[in-house]
């Protein structure tokens, strides 16, 4: 089952630890980095460290069950990391919402709630830290976040017909193209009989004899030129 980490903020570091074993072979103080992934939860001012290759949880797979690492939980914020970009958090920004003033998107920001989804998913008592109106703030980014669903699918649902309208034209220009400009017949499979009803059809006139094959399929590309020019 897939995890929902909208309301979860990971931030990746290096943390510097002391190394007691290695500090008292060399007589001096010798510290190792270590990575950490830091958890902020939406709607709480807590943060929780863990090591990036600690175990998060449980995963199946084809093969059965495997550890997942916070690393791997995470793994687009601890590629951002390892590649020294700055770590993002996927979602709708605070800003977007327009019922919120500058003064409450600060509030939350506080609170490590950094987007609409964040704040639609806070709820428990990382919901009574928002204050009285807490509730009505996240009613309110369902609502938004639902709309601008319902928004999407319209979008999605115009591009198909435009889609469909723009396919539907070109094939309404092939069809008059192929009327105004109708395909020659071929002549491979067409027998020394079949070629002197077609000249009888577009002359008028029977051709006289036993002409060869060559000198039929003749005619009828002179006559072409004929009703060309």
């Amino acid at each position: 089952m897939e995890r929902d980490d909208k309301g979860v903020v990971a931030v990746f570091r290096n943390h510097t630890v002391p190394n007691p074993g290695k500090s008292a072979e060399a007589g001096r103080p010798i510290f190792d980095d270590v990575e950490v992934c830091e958890l902020r939860f939406a709607g709480s001012r807590n943060v929780y460290v863990f090591k990036a290759t600690e175990q998060s949880h449980w995963e199946n797979d084809e093969s059965g069950q495997r550890i997942v690492t916070y690393a791997e939980r995470f793994p687009v914020q601890y590629r951002q990391f390892r590649s020294r970009e700055h770590q993002t958090k996927s979602g709708t920004p605070l800003d977007y919402l327009p019922f919120l003033t500058d003064a409450r998107r600060a509030e939350m920001r506080a609170l490590n709630i950094y987007t609409a989804e964040a704040l639609a998913g806070v709820d428990g008592a990382e919901l009574k830290n928002l204050g009285p109106q807490g509730r009505e703030f996240k009613n309110q980014a369902i609502e938004f976040l639902a709309n601008s669903d319902d928004n999407a699918r319209l979008t999605q649902m115009q591009q198909r017909i435009d889609e469909l309208l723009a396919k539907q034209e070109t094939l309404a220009q092939d069809l008059a193209a192929a009327k105004a400009n109708p395909p020659k017949p071929t002549f491979d499979d067409m027998t020394d009989e079949q070629l002197r009803a077609h000249i009888k059809s577009i002359t008028g006139i029977e051709p006289k004899g036993n002409l060869p094959r060559k000198t039929l399929i003749r005619m009828i590309e002179e006559q072409r030129e004929v009703q060309a020019a």
